[in-house]
């Protein structure tokens, strides 16, 4: 929920490793089949005063993560932010980067925090001669992703604090693939991918009395590559060496009331969000060495209004219910726009946006969600209770196996 701060926010926003100091936090472990080993996470920070350093390892970030995949089996925007699916059609075995390490660091100065994070992840591969390759063959491939955060919590006053960070990244895939056979058609082939990221997050806390918060939030997130592909020996001029442009823009904007009430608090957010993907495919219809033919596609999901309603309560001292409703209803607009001899068209029609980002369920699946907290001493355990639990139920009920929960993630107060 965009509208309550939690020591994930720290992921976005490093500043809140000194909010958030002295802790131990990790995803236990995920139901969604979707989701492996891969990718659950631990971290900790810790604080001295005004500084606090942290560390998280296994946080996937980012297009080279199948779960960040929008559009999953479209032809035309499948890989517009998944870079790994684009590499893959080409080489056919590539592995998404491994372990990806973020580090945090938080500075307090009187009235706000400041915060900056480094993120690194990679995976490599060379093949000589092995696997799908000839005696005489090689091929080296790699991924990669370096990034950096920054962030501020900033209090202006005692009823008004902001909060706000940028992201920039580099998302690169490299295959290099050579032939010693002197009779082979292509005696070395190069792909050559660098996808940049830029994003930016901002809210507002602001008290109105000592029940009720009002939280605007607005964000916006760019990402967009083009592939480059070489071949030796050079085809005849005009090269189609890049046969795909892609890329995705995000922005929302929206707000929310939070309000505390004896034992908890309940938040309620609507907002309207934007989502466009692009591609821009090139052809060349008469073969090599003829003029060069570009399409433009795009889908644009909008999303208005977009629900977000939230509440936790004690049920006991060391045991806390949650509530969680999401819902979002959506207009999408698809373009195709070809070459000047061609004519265009245009679908626009209401639909609802079929995946969640990072929680791997569809907007149907995702409309109720229950929770429970346990808190026993400086050992905090959250669960989702899974769908299919409350569905079928039990074991010892349905008959049935069912996961008790959709997502587990643990902290401990250091």
């Amino acid at each position: 929920n965009p509208y309550i701060q939690d020591y994930s926010d720290v992921f976005t926003n490093p500043a809140y490793a000194l909010k958030y100091s002295h802790l131990l936090y990790s995803d236990i472990g995920y139901s969604f089949t979707s989701y492996s080993a891969a990718g659950q996470y631990v971290g900790v920070t810790l604080g001295f005063d005004t500084i606090a350093v942290g560390i998280a390892v296994g946080k996937r970030e980012g297009p080279m993560f199948a779960e960040y995949n929008t559009y999953p089996g479209s032809p035309t925007f499948a890989f517009s932010d998944y870079m790994t699916g684009r590499a893959n059609s080409y080489a056919g075995n590539i592995g998404e980067p491994n372990t990806p390490v973020q580090i945090f660091g938080a500075y307090r100065l009187k009235s706000f925090i400041v915060g900056a994070a480094f993120y690194r992840s990679g995976w490599s591969r060379t093949d000589d001669g092995t696997g799908t390759l000839g005696i005489q063959q090689k091929m080296e491939s790699s991924q990669g992703q370096t990034g950096v955060k920054l962030g501020a919590l900033i209090e202006l006053n005692p009823n008004v604090t902001l909060d706000g960070a940028i992201l920039f990244r580099i998302n690169s895939s490299t295959i290099d693939f050579s032939d010693a056979d002197t009779n082979a058609t292509v005696s070395a082939g190069k792909y050559d991918a660098n996808g940049n990221e830029i994003g930016f997050n901002a809210r507002a806390f602001i008290k109105l009395n000592e029940k009720m918060d009002v939280v605007p939030m607005t964000r916006f997130a760019y990402f967009g590559y083009e592939p480059l592909i070489t071949t030796t020996p050079a085809p005849v001029s005009p090269v189609l060496d890049k046969p795909n442009k892609y890329g995705k823009i995000e922005y929302e904007i929206g707000a929310a009331i939070n309000s505390k009430f004896s034992g908890g608090w309940a938040t309620v957010g609507f907002s309207v969000q934007s989502s466009k993907l692009t591609n821009d495919v090139t052809t060349q219809p008469g073969g090599s060495g003829t003029p060069l033919q570009t399409t433009k596609n795009s889908v644009t999901w909008l999303d208005f209004p977009k629900i977000s309603i939230g509440t936790e309560f004690e049920l006991l001292s060391w045991l806390t219910g949650r509530l969680g409703y999401f819902k979002r209803l959506s207009t999408r607009k698809t373009v195709t726009e070809p070459p000047a001899s061609g004519t265009g068209t245009t679908e626009i029609i209401g639909t609802e946006l079929a995946y969640v980002p990072n929680l791997g369920m569809s907007s149907l699946n995702q409309q109720l969600s229950l929770g429970i907290g346990l808190k026993l001493s400086r050992l905090a355990i959250d669960g989702y209770v899974g769908e299919r639990f409350l569905a079928a139920g039990p074991y010892i009920i349905s008959g049935n196996a069912q996961d008790m929960f959709g997502v587990l993630s643990m902290s401990v107060k250091l």
